[in-house]
């Protein structure tokens, strides 16, 4: 029977996997994206998309966990939002690290990091599916189980209510 792992914190990949270097690459692209419909931000070009999104994944890694401890009875009155003022203050410490990314305040920061957030989740969503349907190996179109499948046992919600009378007889 397959098991099923419910992560509720972020999906940080090692450095030296390719997950998180194709996290990376969607990042990049979602900076390009976000950058072009609107104007909370300017990259120049995708070698400074890169090395931002590569600072953010960095100070995500780094510097979110000691600002979110922190700031725990802020995120518990909030409700969580206060995240949204961390993510923003990683957006504007990649901004100054990274001189070809600008971001234009405070306000934009937090609309560029959710505006990444949501980019970036459409885009990596056909890598979450494959990655879900291998680690699972359940198979959606024939709506199987292709691993483990002589191990399985398939419950029932009814009970048999043949007669039962008629067998002893």
């Amino acid at each position: 029977m397959p098991i099923f792992k419910i992560n509720f914190s972020n999906d940080n990949p090692p450095i030296n996997s390719a997950r998180f270097w194709i996290k990376v690459l969607i990042m990049s692209i979602s900076i390009i994206i976000t950058c072009y419909i609107s104007n909370t931000a300017s990259v120049d070009n995708f070698f400074d998309a890169v090395l931002a999104s590569v600072i953010i994944s960095l100070l995500s890694c780094f510097v979110k966990p000691l600002l979110t401890l922190l700031s725990v009875p802020l995120i518990v009155f909030t409700f969580g939002f206060f995240n949204l003022v961390i993510n923003a203050i990683i957006i504007l410490m990649t901004a100054y690290f990274v001189k070809g990314f600008d971001v234009y305040g405070f306000w934009n920061a937090i609309l560029f990091s959710i505006i990444i957030t949501i980019i970036s989740f459409i885009l990596d969503l056909p890598l979450r599916i494959q990655r879900f349907k291998q680690t699972t190996g359940m198979d959606f179109r024939n709506k199987k189980f292709n691993k483990d499948d002589e191990n399985r046992v398939d419950d029932t919600d009814f009970e048999d209510v043949t007669d039962q009378d008629e067998e002893t007889k």
